[in-house]
């Protein structure tokens, strides 16, 4: 008798609700758009998520497994998806010259997108005066405890550790961490070189390396083929652990809505309307044609909050709906989970601080926000682009400009409301990069994104 007391009972029927949804989810997958079914099972995991929440999640305790499996599955594929695709890209283009074009235009394009919403962070805020009459928020900071503050500094990455970074100290240890600057360096290295011996010795020296690489390529990307049919079922699970989240920190959010608010606008004209001039101006296409054959990345940016989760449906997008060929999407791509991700490091800690000094009644003067702007690029040079990041960012940044740390812990409350759209700004800005990349080395096919087009209108795809 004690023992079926101590069941969590609605926890077990919240799984069987859920279960019973992953069912209707597979049935209309047969029937609609993929995207459709992804945006059904969205709003499946809202309704779930708010009407049984609860405190600590008891009542989600399974879905919210679920969700973390699926997340674990994306994240254990990273290295492997990250190295390969970079490695048969490069060796693709055989070329040192085109080799060196595509990596300094990527990195180039990535900060240059960085350094705008910077500037978009600093408009929105000092236009809205960020923070201000918020200082009941933060009236709390002195209890903040001595401890969690140094678990907290042990997160911050300093400007000589994000240079470190890009030299890989043990090629098996930065596989196995998900150290995605030194992997993609790896790469590199790799591609190079054989790049070298084949211009050098003859690609018959180097053939049965590129048919191996080519061989790992199919294997994986069939394993993430697998993965992505099961979004839907994972989305359903990841929304319905965020909107119970929303519903238990209601009191902290009515106090925050402004700055939720503010991070939101700010990422949303950043993704649609300054990459909305990039892709019509530089990469030559239609923007809302191309924000709607990304769609499927960016929902997937949005429910995972993990931007290296969204790499196999980002380079799908890219690859079969865009017309921007493999190797400057699997390297672009990539690059972009590691380099820029603007809603992380730039966004984020930027309108945390403005709001923090606003609420405190600080003024700063522009040598101040300057280096703060420095920071954050430097940021955007190594930061992993998995959930959570965005906390270490801000905490980087505070501690980088002398603001207490202390602050940061007060707003995580907002963190997760607020990662979905901050990935979908990170996303979406290295499908742009993509696109203007692949535009300037004559690597876009137009006749594969008008194609694509006329199937939509069609209602075929």
């Amino acid at each position: 008798m004690d023992l079926l007391c101590s069941v969590n009972w609605i926890a077990l029927l919240v799984l069987a609700i859920t279960l019973l949804l992953f069912k209707v989810l597979n049935q209309l997958a047969m029937k609609i758009n993929w995207t459709f079914v992804v945006l059904i099972s969205m709003v499946m995991g809202a309704v779930i998520g708010l009407v049984f929440a609860s405190e600590n999640n008891s009542y989600l305790v399974w879905v919210d497994l679920i969700g973390d499996i699926y997340i674990n599955v994306i994240t254990a594929l990273v290295a492997p998806v990250i190295l390969i695709s970079i490695m048969s890209g490069f060796i693709s283009l055989n070329s040192k010259e085109k080799m060196k074009s595509i990596g300094l235009t990527s990195v180039l394009w990535l900060l240059a997108s960085s350094a705008a919403a910077i500037v978009l962070s600093y408009i929105f805020g000092a236009i809205t005066g960020l923070g201000k009459g918020a200082e009941a928020v933060f009236a709390d900071i002195a209890s903040v405890s001595d401890s969690t503050i140094r678990s907290y500094e042990e997160l911050a990455t300093s400007f000589d550790q994000v240079i470190l970074k890009f030299f890989p100290t043990n090629v098996i240890g930065d596989l196995s961490n998900d150290n995605v600057v030194a992997i993609i360096i790896i790469a590199i290295a790799v591609a190079v070189a054989y790049v070298g011996i084949s211009s050098e010795e003859g690609e018959e020296k180097v053939v049965a390396f590129k048919n191996l690489v080519e061989a790992l390529k199919n294997i994986i990307y069939r394993i993430l083929a697998f993965v992505i049919d099961l979004t839907p079922f994972a989305v359903l699970c990841l929304v319905a652990g965020s909107a119970s989240q929303i519903f238990e920190d209601k009191k902290s959010l009515i106090q925050l809505v402004l700055l939720v608010v503010m991070i939101y606008v700010v990422c949303l004209v950043h993704s649609y309307g300054f990459n909305a001039i990039i892709i019509k101006c530089v990469a030559k296409l239609s923007p809302l044609k191309f924000f709607k054959k990304i769609l499927p990345a960016q929902i997937t940016a949005f429910t995972t909050s993990s931007s290296v989760g969204s790499i196999p449906a980002s380079i799908e997008c890219q690859r079969k709906s865009v017309g921007i060929d493999e190797e400057i999407s699997n390297f672009t791509t990539s690059l972009g989970t590691t380099i820029g991700m603007p809603g992380c490091t730039c966004v984020w800690p930027i309108l945390l601080a403005m709001f923090y000094l606003n609420a405190t009644g600080q003024s700063w003067g522009v040598s101040q926000y300057l280096v703060m702007c420095f920071m954050c690029l430097v940021l955007s040079l190594g930061s992993a682009g998995m959930p959570g990041v965005g906390v270490i960012t801000a905490v980087s940044l505070f501690s980088a400009v002398n603001l207490p740390i202390a602050a940061v812990v007060l707003l995580i409350p907002i963190n997760n409301i607020t990662d979905m759209v901050r990935t979908l700004t990170n996303v979406t800005d290295a499908s742009v990069c993509a696109a203007v990349v692949a535009r300037q080395n004559g690597l876009l096919n137009d006749e594969v994104f008008a194609k694509e087009d006329e199937k939509l209108e069609k209602g075929e795809a």
